[in-house]
Parts: C-alpha cells; structure tokens; sequence
C-alpha cells in the first residue's frame, strides 16, 4: 500500500470516527461533564452549599443539557409525539437517576469520608486551591468517569434504541 493510500485510508477512518455516534458521545459527554463539574465547584466552593446538596444541583443542570444534545446531536431521536418525547424524557431521568446514586455515593466517599492524599495536596497547590475544594474536584471527576459509562450503556441499550425495521 502506498503511502498516500495509507494516508487516505487512516483520514477515512478518522472522519468515520469524528461522524459516529461513540465520538459525539464523548464529546458532548465531555460538554456535559465540565457543566457538571462547573456548577458543583460554584455551588461548593463559591456559594458553600454541602456537598450531596451541590452535587445534586449540578446533576440537574447537567441533566438537562445532556437529555438535550443527547437527543438531538448524539442518538438523532427521531420521536416528536408529546407521549413519546415524555417517555424517553423519563426514561432518560429515570437512568440518570439511577447513576446519580453512583455518583453521590463517590463524591461522598471521596470527600466527606476519606482522609486527603497527596494527589489531593499537589492539586490543591498546582491550581491554588483550599485542600477541601481540590478534593471535591478530584471527586466529581472520578464519579463523572464512572456515570458517563453507565449513561452511555444507558441510553445506548434502553433510552434512545433505534426502531428494527
């Protein structure tokens, strides 16, 4: 194989790539996540609300933005009855729901039960944070890893199912 044949091949495969529905879910999956983590630091660093409190707040901010581009950008649903759209909306929900639990019990664990670590001191000095807010980002980001998963097989397999034909 020549090397602009390799060339073309390796660009036909990226492009393929780019267009799926996998690359358009870790992309607005990564858009879905810095919302979340955004207003979880802003409602607990900046506002001081609790911690499952916050975390709650940014998972309904989230949610929704992720119902919405999910929907539209990711699976192409192509449901537009009201009944339809209120049922993939709650299953939707009822998933996210389902790993908001995941969720809530990370962020618990990792803020409000275990002891710092070093990765917790270096990230606290690396972005001129108090310890406890490096903590709580560190949480969030280890708990968002392990609910993109889950909402992905999700919504996948239960939520946004394309119709047999």
């Amino acid at each position: 194989m020549s090397n602009d044949a390799k060339h073309r091949h390796w660009k036909e495969k990226l492009i393929a790539f780019v267009k799926s529905e996998v690359f358009s879910y870790l992309f607005f999956g990564v858009c879905t996540t810095i919302v979340n983590i955004l207003v979880f630091q802003f409602c607990y660093t900046g506002l001081r609300i609790p911690t499952l409190i916050a975390n709650v707040i940014a998972w309904v901010l989230s949610v929704a933005f992720a119902y919405v581009t999910n929907r539209r950008f990711v699976f192409h649903s192509t449901v537009r009855t009201r009944e339809g759209i209120l049922k993939e909306a709650s299953a939707f929900v009822g998933a996210r729901l389902f790993s908001l639990l995941f969720d809530e019990l990370i962020v618990w664990l990792m803020v409000d039960v275990m002891r710092y670590t070093l990765i917790e001191q270096w990230t606290a000095e690396l972005l001129g944070l108090k310890i406890e807010d490096a903590k709580a980002l560190l949480a969030k980001i280890c708990s968002n890893v392990v609910v993109v998963i889950l909402n992905f097989i999700f919504s996948k397999l239960f939520i946004f199912k394309k119709e047999k034909v």
